[in-house]
């Protein structure tokens, strides 16, 4: 009885120790978290970070979403994706840092996509202070360009409007697609201040902001139009994810010292 005991002992430890990658995700236990993230080089820096994504269809991520990604070809998310989703999808800051091609844009585009489906449509014609509810800033034209391609991608079968604010397009042009309506903006910083200085753009309903290569954009000069962006919209829609909001001015500062409580996800050589 003893040797049966024991026997059935180790074989519930044996069970029990499976690779992640043969249980149901109910069975997942801390330890086998772990070794995913390990698994697929995930690290993180954060309190109450949430499991991340094994595949699609174990995602939260509502069918609507679920079948676009599918028709944009994304059969498995990308190690960036599987942590950094999860978090966005909890409406909480984060910094993600990863190489090019590792998938960042869908990863900080989806988690926005799914906030703005449970939004009202904007429409500027009939209210002049409705703007974006997004605005997505990069630190280069051509970067802005392949940022509105991807967002385009997934955001038109959603019926999600998207405008670029860059060089190179007349401000009128750009005036009217804004007047239009639109839901995403996606800009350079000092093509973006233009138009806000020229009125063509207001950012009262923007709760939204993505700085894409971040870094890039501070070494680049941008801080300072950054800044001026933040100040154009609304200080409660500026708040962290504590209760207390924090002044435009301090926001960069505070992530490049590390004040403001961003989780952070590293994927590879990109670890926090």
């Amino acid at each position: 009885a003893r040797l049966r005991k024991l026997r059935k002992k180790e074989a519930k430890q044996r069970w029990d120790d499976r690779h992640w990658s043969q249980k149901k995700l109910d069975e997942m236990t801390d330890r086998d978290w772990r070794i995913f993230r390990e698994d697929y080089s995930i690290t993180t820096k954060g309190g109450k970070i949430p499991n991340p994504i094994r595949s699609w269809k174990d995602s939260s991520l509502p069918p609507h979403i679920l079948e676009v990604i599918d028709k944009c070809g994304y059969k498995e998310p990308t190690p960036i994706q599987r942590q950094a989703i999860p978090i966005g999808l909890q409406n909480r800051d984060i910094i993600g840092v990863a190489e090019t091609g590792s998938g960042k844009t869908a990863a900080f585009l989806i988690p926005l996509l799914v906030w703005i489906t449970t939004l009202p449509k904007i429409d500027r014609i009939e209210e002049s202070d409705q703007g974006p509810y997004a605005i997505i800033l990069a630190p280069t034209r051509e970067l802005a360009q392949q940022i509105e391609e991807e967002t385009i991608k997934f955001g038109k079968p959603l019926g999600i409007r998207t405008v670029a604010v860059i060089g190179g397009i007349s401000r009128e042009d750009q005036g009217f697609r804004l007047r239009m309506g639109c839901e995403i903006v996606i800009a350079t910083p000092g093509r973006l201040i233009d138009v806000l200085e020229n009125r063509y753009l207001v950012l009262s309903r923007c709760t939204y902001v993505v700085l894409d290569e971040a870094d890039r954009m501070i070494d680049m000069g941008f801080e300072p139009d950054v800044q001026k962006i933040l100040e154009h919209m609304p200080v409660t829609n500026q708040k962290p994810d504590t209760d207390e909001a924090e002044d435009p001015e301090k926001m960069l500062a505070n992530f490049e010292s590390g004040k403001h409580k961003y989780r952070q996800v590293g994927v590879g050589k990109g670890g926090p």
